[in-house]
């Protein structure tokens, strides 16, 4: 197909950006104009745009800006979240109210986007799926859009589970109660907290109002999720949805290994996350359930200072290792169960002991579960709790086998070519 003006909206984040980051750059060989605008972390973390994003942006041959600064920051200009009863959520639910506390910014990267557009014009907008706004634009602007979800597809689908929670799959009658409950607290949580931002946004460029939330992504042209049918199968889902994969990376093995002895010990990855996310006690436990195990055990911290543990003697701490120089050689791995983590471990048929924190992550640890591949722990786990784990995942050959049984089935996936097929098609 000729060559298309694409315009690309980012924010500073964690995982999203080594799933979204291959897309850019294979839209830029296929001899795509993209332009890229990236913003700052739009959570309560306020990340500033960092100096490795610009560059890693920049180095895909993209065309980057940075969005403007509002004058007020959206997080300061109003209230804390009504959630259902003044503020109230229930417990279960509060990554529900923390996504719609993201809602925020809606009306400050819709005036962005339409303004970027105004000034050069694009034949397409493609978007992290967590900037609505981008998409408010898009539309205003009568444009094709493309939500990018680098998490699973969290609109509501009949026969599952809400999103945020992390439940199993619904059995029975029981199941079936507690789901349209937890569908009600979701919406409710949206209504209030998420669908004003959307409907000013909405107003401020001549858009009738929507009555619910969700309904601004089935507006877009296309949906794709950074996820794979394998993972995550497909039920009710709407017609501009695709499922295809998820971007695995392409880092290079180091060229050494110091840190995997020929002992005939199993080797444990420990990866928590790369931002901070809370995880320091949950690390502490883990460091004290993995001393009497029979394990060499790599744990990676991130943005952990090391000066904060003392590892045990079978345990060596590294900043950041890339996961594929470790995973195929990995008896098992202890996560927090981000999605590219999880992908990575499943691609390598590794089993999972996942302890979520925040985010997509109870439902990404839902889904190992289901698929038999690991095992899933609350994030107050005690030492011995997550020390039994750890024996039961490396004792039982169920857990490798059902994950490699995944490997498998994700195997032929190319998710950067197919995600780039779908923006091409609505181009």
């Amino acid at each position: 197909m000729r060559p298309r003006r694409l315009l690309v909206a980012m924010f500073q984040g964690g995982g999203n950006i080594p799933l979204l980051l291959p897309i850019v750059g294979r839209l830029v060989t296929r001899g795509h104009d993209v332009r890229v605008i990236v913003g700052p972390g739009v959570r309560a973390s306020r990340l500033a745009v960092s100096e490795h994003l610009d560059r890693a942006l920049r180095s895909t041959g993209a065309r980057v800006s940075r969005l403007p600064a509002p004058v007020v920051h959206p997080l300061d200009a109003s209230s804390r979240g009504r959630g259902l009863v003044h503020g109230w959520v229930p417990a279960a639910f509060r990554t529900t109210a923390a996504e719609a506390g993201v809602a925020r910014w809606i009306p400050h990267w819709a005036a962005e986007i339409v303004r970027e557009l105004g000034r050069e014009p694009a034949d397409t907008v493609v978007t992290d799926f967590v900037l609505v706004g981008a998409l408010v634009a898009a539309e205003a602007a009568a444009l094709p859009s493309v939500a990018l979800v680098h998490n699973v597809y969290r609109g509501p689908v009949r026969g599952r589970p809400p999103w945020g929670p992390g439940w199993p799959p619904r059995t029975g009658f029981l199941s079936r109660i507690r789901d349209a409950a937890g569908t009600l607290i979701a919406n409710g949580i949206q209504a209030r907290d998420a669908l004003p931002f959307l409907n000013r946004a909405r107003h401020d460029l001549g858009l009738p109002p929507l009555r619910r939330y969700v309904a601004q992504e089935k507006r877009a042209s296309r949906v794709v999720v950074l996820t794979s049918p394998t993972f995550d199968p497909p039920m009710d889902f709407p017609p501009n949805v695709r499922l295809v994969g998820t971007p695995l990376g392409d880092e290079a093995p180091p060229a050494t290994a110091a840190w995997r002895p020929d002992d005939g010990r199993p080797l444990l990855l420990v990866s928590l996350s790369t931002l901070e996310q809370g995880q320091v006690v949950v690390m502490e436990r883990i460091l004290s359930a993995l001393a009497p195990l029979p394990v060499h055990a790599l744990v990676t911290l991130g943005p952990l200072d090391p000066s904060r543990f003392t590892p045990p003697a079978n345990v060596v701490l590294e900043r950041f290792v890339p996961h594929r120089s470790v995973l195929p050689h990995a008896a098992a791995i202890v996560t927090q169960c981000g999605l590219g983590t999880v992908m990575k471990a499943l691609a390598n048929g590794v089993p999972l002991v996942g302890i979520p924190l925040v985010g997509d992550q109870p439902e990404n640890a839902a889904r190992i579960q289901a698929l038999g591949a690991g095992v899933r722990l609350p994030s107050d786990a005690h030492p011995r709790r997550i020390r039994r784990a750890i024996e039961r995942v490396l004792a039982d050959p169920g857990f490798r086998w059902s994950a490699e049984r995944v490997a498998r089935a994700i195997a032929g996936e190319d998710p950067v070519t197919a995600a780039v097929e779908e923006i091409e098609s609505v181009a």
